[in-house]
């Protein structure tokens, strides 16, 4: 996405002169396309997602590599290959890098969307109670 708003930027801002034919026959539909990529560059440092969307895919790939050694922890545990006391210390474990990726990755906090939070949990109970309930 952050991509993609970069290019229109950088589009409308090189092609404003490149499309003097264009101003000439739709002055409006250009100007507003100028105008909205001048409100949308000035927008862009207080965008969630947009300004920080390298150290979001960075982030996202660490909280992968974590989320495999959640699913490792499962199964020794579901194997009987760890017993409870160990499952329990190693997933605090886990929990405790989760923090320190999200602290050392502080440009790149995501927001806390109340209604999307909500549709998240009730979407996760509904998952469980199908699968182990």
């Amino acid at each position: 996405m952050g991509r993609i708003y970069s290019f229109f930027l950088a589009l409308t801002s090189t092609g404003s002169v490149a499309a003097w034919a264009i101003w000439q026959k739709c002055p409006t539909l250009w100007a507003c396309i100028v105008g909205l990529s001048q409100v949308l560059h000035v927008a862009k440092p207080y965008i969630p997602f947009i300004k920080n969307d390298d150290a979001f895919r960075e982030m996202s790939y660490v909280f992968e590599r974590l989320y495999i050694e959640y699913e490792r922890l499962w199964h020794a545990w579901e194997e009987g290959q760890v017993d409870d006391a160990v499952a329990e210390e190693r997933f605090y474990e886990f929990r405790e890098r989760e923090i320190e990726i999200q602290e050392s990755r502080k440009e790149a906090n995501c927001p806390q969307i109340q209604h999307l939070m909500k549709r998240v949990q009730r979407d996760t109970y509904t998952a469980l109670a199908l699968n182990f309930g």
